[in-house]
């Protein structure tokens, strides 16, 4: 299989990681812990793109404070249509980010930055550049942390039915329940003795 045959054939889990992002938002109130990061605040917003994977040309584009919260956006996803574009805000180490997303190549546009501290033209110059690394930094550490879950037998077992049930009628997992499927080898060992004895 070639690159371009492989990249089509994988572009589906964009869309899956932003569903992800968002059930996660929901269940952790948008905290989530990225390994060798540590909490990252993640709130989806402003503007959001669905779409059919095996219909593109069928699409429901929801703009304005709480897109994700809308009735459209719920149909949307209970049809099987997946997050095709979102508006991100990413928080970290009192840092604010927001971007666009773009599910099926993770581009990221419309980035607007934190503020700059730095004086004198040079220093604003590495401090953007720093800053925008940074961001890029975060996307590719949640995209790994997803990539993850996704890989893991948990997936199939309890984080897809976890996420079918939001869908279906919101019900989300306690936040103990959401980190064991999420590869919490402590809290799923416990449990796995608690079920056991």
């Amino acid at each position: 299989m070639d690159l371009v045959d492989r990249v089509e054939t994988t572009r589906f889990l964009g869309g899956e990681f932003v569903l992800w992002l968002w059930f996660s938002q929901d269940a952790l109130d948008g905290m989530l812990k990225v390994p060798g990061l540590g909490a990252l605040e993640v709130t989806l917003g402003s503007q959001l793109l669905l779409g059919d994977p095996l219909a593109p040309e069928e699409s429901v584009h929801v703009r304005g404070k709480d897109p994700c919260g809308s009735s459209e956006a719920e149909r949307a996803l209970q049809q099987g249509k997946l997050p095709r574009r979102v508006g991100l805000r990413l928080t970290f180490e009192q840092n604010d980010w927001t971007l666009t997303l773009d599910a099926s190549t993770l581009g990221v546009s419309s980035v607007k930055l934190p503020a700059l501290l730095s004086e004198g033209e040079e220093e604003h110059f590495y401090e953007r550049m720093r800053l925008f690394e940074q961001m890029h930094d975060l996307v590719r550490a949640l995209y790994a942390r997803f990539l993850a879950v996704r890989l893991s037998p948990a997936w199939e077992a309890e984080v897809a039915p976890a996420i079918a049930r939001w869908l279906k009628d919101g019900a989300l997992p306690e936040a103990s329940e959401y980190a064991a499927a999420h590869g919490d080898s402590a809290q799923r060992s416990s449990r796995r003795r608690a079920v056991v004895g």
